[in-house]
């Protein structure tokens, strides 16, 4: 009977042991999950879907829906990690400030399809906290002829210029924390005479620190410098931050997110605020 109790003791402490090793495992797990949602240099396949309002604009409101798939390629040694960003705008005419619209167009309010954003970042593979990345980034004029003149109504949703020029990411993960820097820098170079060339500068300090069970708080102030305006009408720069929440399911995770930003300085005819709302399908690595 004492042999039967101590293989019982010992079955019962095995399970525990079973049990606490699959419950950090499924930490770690998620964890990792956290990680690469915070990380825009992770070799994760993603589709971020984000929505942002943009409020207090002289004209009215302006309202911008994101698709943003994001896919890796293994090069070797290096990864590059491609984003294609398909940008949906309502706008009441011409509101200035906002990365989506460098060179608004007058008008009296359009919806539909904007200007499209693809850029390819090369970063070599590591397995460390720091992770940089860098290479080009285009805009394409989808929303416009590229004619002498235009008559369509959907000229007001972007700068009717086809732009280029470089991206750069830099990422530091210690401890609970995920900070880093995206910038980018483009300049027309072809497209419709009528409009006006596009200069644009944008810079996006961010910082996350999570917290128990996915829980994080957050801040990505997507500051904006538009070198052709004037040098008091020039500059957007937000501040504030938010919460989010990530859901790690099996072999995949949904990461959410909701920020509130207000224009502590701001050019003419920009949004005094904005709202946004993310959700991020995180599918597994591919290498």
């Amino acid at each position: 009977m004492k042999n039967c109790n101590n293989i019982s003791a010992l079955l019962l402490l095995s399970l525990l042991g079973i049990q606490t090793a699959v419950a950090e495992e499924a930490t770690k797990s998620s964890e990792d999950w956290l990680r690469s949602a915070q990380n825009p240099l992770a070799p994760v396949l993603s589709v971020p879907l984000t929505y942002t309002h943009h409020g207090g604009a002289d004209n009215g409101d302006v309202s911008i829906g994101s698709i943003q798939p994001i896919i890796p390629v293994s090069l070797g040694e290096w990864n590059m990690i491609n984003q294609l960003s398909l940008n949906f705008i309502g706008t009441p005419g011409v509101v200035t400030g906002i990365s989506e619209l460098p060179e608004p167009f007058p008008g009296s309010g359009v919806a539909g399809l904007a200007d499209t954003n693809f850029t390819s970042l090369f970063t070599p593979v590591s397995s460390g906290n720091i992770y940089w990345g860098v290479g080009p980034t285009f805009v394409f004029p989808t929303d416009t002829l590229l004619s002498d003149t235009e008559d369509r109504r959907s000229r007001e949703l972007g700068s009717g210029k086809f732009s280029v020029g470089p991206a750069l990411v830099f990422v530091v993960q210690p401890g609970p924390w995920s900070i880093g820097l995206k910038s980018r820098q483009i300049w027309s170079v072809v497209g419709n005479d009528s409009r006006n060339d596009v200069s644009q500068l944008v810079v996006e300090p961010f910082a996350n620190y999570n917290l128990d069970e996915g829980w994080y708080l957050t801040t990505n102030m997507d500051t904006v410098a538009n070198w052709n305006s004037s040098s008091d009408n020039r500059w957007t720069v937000p501040v504030g931050g938010g919460v989010g929440k990530l859901f790690a399911l099996d072999n995949y995770a949904v990461n959410t997110k909701l920020e509130g930003y207000y224009n502590a300085v701001k050019p003419d005819y920009a949004p005094d605020w904005s709202l946004n709302f993310t959700l991020q399908l995180m599918l597994p690595d591919l290498y």
